[in-house]
């Protein structure tokens, strides 16, 4: 009786060593299944973020809330063991996304990646970026529910006090360009609002329009774009709500004042600000 007895508990022992977890707090994204025999390895979830998918031709950068769940198979040390093929790993999500009402993007011809997107019941968009390994014994789903960036921290003239009082400056992120221009977008109007109330509450204060980038492009270049944009939000409080000229003061510093990393997107948006400083 006792040498099945041992035998069992080898056995049992061998299937606990093979059998991995997911990591503490890790979680399948909703539809896309995993591949059988696939454990999570490493998990991280972005409030805001992007990722760039390719299709028409081109990569275009998808912003919203992020997931990345790498996957590895529980025997991915054994190189003996013969995984699923790239091609396997791939049209598992794609016939996953198809049922759901998607599309497949692109993928490339030797099934290291491929791009999808689907809408939820709801209708919001939801992009997927599948990248396999060589041997097919780990991938990794990242996942983008598109969404706007959202002003988590409302600007109003009270809080531009408080800040400029106590540190003398206040970093305005309610204010908008596209991409590459210093043209006002019309969604900026709350701030501005809120900007005029402060000077017009408060006569005897000047200030400081000082425009920052991300690092992405020339010095030369983003140089330039922030004081461009300096001076279109200066120019914007003296002609529609009748700021005096001499209340502010135009300046662009570029990248030079970041107040995050620019290695990572959510980095960059942070550096994409115009401050209030006062003078």
């Amino acid at each position: 009786m006792l040498k099945p007895f041992i035998s069992l508990l080898i056995i049992l022992f061998i299937s606990n060593i093979n059998a991995q977890t997911d990591i503490k707090g890790s979680a399948d994204y909703p539809l896309l299944e995993r591949l059988p025999d696939f454990y999570i390895s490493r998990y991280s979830e972005s409030e805001f973020d992007s990722e760039g998918f390719y299709f028409d031709n081109k990569k275009q950068q998808i912003e919203g809330r992020k997931f990345v769940i790498d996957y590895r198979h529980n025997k991915s040390s054994d190189l003996k063991f013969e995984f699923p093929t790239r091609l396997q790993i791939l049209r598992n999500y794609s016939t996953a996304i198809k049922k759901a009402g998607g599309r497949i993007l692109f993928e490339r011809h030797n099934a290291e990646k491929g791009y999808y997107s689907f809408k939820t019941s709801d209708g919001k968009p939801i992009w997927v970026y599948l990248k396999t390994s060589l041997t097919g014994n780990a991938y990794t789903l990242t996942v983008i529910e598109q969404e706007a960036m959202r002003q988590d921290i409302v600007i109003d003239a009270d809080l531009i006090k408080n800040k400029l009082e106590l540190e003398g400056k206040i970093a305005i992120y309610g204010i908008y360009f596209d991409t590459g221009k210093s043209n006002i977008k019309e969604e900026s109007t709350p701030a501005l609002i809120e900007i005029a109330k402060y000077l017009k509450d408060n006569p005897t204060i000047n200030c400081w329009v000082v425009g920052h980038t991300d690092s992405d492009g020339s010095f030369e270049l983003n140089s330039k774009l922030s004081l461009a944009r300096a001076k279109a939000i200066q120019e914007e409080l003296q002609t529609k709500y009748g700021v005096s000229e001499q209340r502010l003061y135009a300046e662009g510093v570029g990248p030079l004042a970041p107040v995050a990393s620019n290695a990572t997107e959510e980095g960059k948006k942070l550096n994409r600000r115009v401050e209030l400083v006062k003078k």
